[in-house]
């Protein structure tokens, strides 16, 4: 299976702005949901390899790593309009690939979509508890 890829800066940046992150041990994962307005319903997938993380060789073995396992843990999900932004860390090379694996499937596990907050007003209603406000009471 092939995913989607990101490919224009302003993607990954929305991607930055407006995501949920998870942090590993090897990476860190940013999760954005695509708007209604977009119409697509695909997972793209965006991969980041600074040069802290070593030379060209190693970054490009980190990509590599890093897109098969992405297409491992995301197979069954393919066809979640999200978009997924995997920054790397030096630590993927010495990673086990199932640890890469079970990681990637943790991230967007943990990134699901939040319920909108009018409809966790309307369940805390039934419940007969006031709706959360953003604003504490001290």
């Amino acid at each position: 299976m092939r995913l989607a890829r990101l490919t224009q800066r302003k993607q990954f940046l929305a991607a930055a702005a407006h995501g949920r992150r998870f942090r590993s041990s090897s990476f860190t994962v940013q999760v954005r949901d695509a708007a209604a307005e977009e119409g697509r319903d695909d997972l793209r997938l965006g991969l980041t390899a600074s040069r802290k993380t070593g030379n060209a060789v190693k970054r490009n073995r980190i990509r590599r790593r890093l897109r098969a396992a992405a297409a491992k843990a995301l197979a069954g999900q393919a066809d979640r309009p999200c978009d997924v932004v995997v920054i790397a860390r030096p630590e993927v090379l010495g990673t086990a690939f199932d640890k890469l694996v079970a990681d990637l499937s943790v991230a967007i596990e943990r990134a699901k979509p939040h319920k909108p907050q009018a409809e966790r007003g309307r369940t805390a209603a039934k419940r007969g508890k006031p709706p959360s406000s953003s604003v504490s009471s001290a």
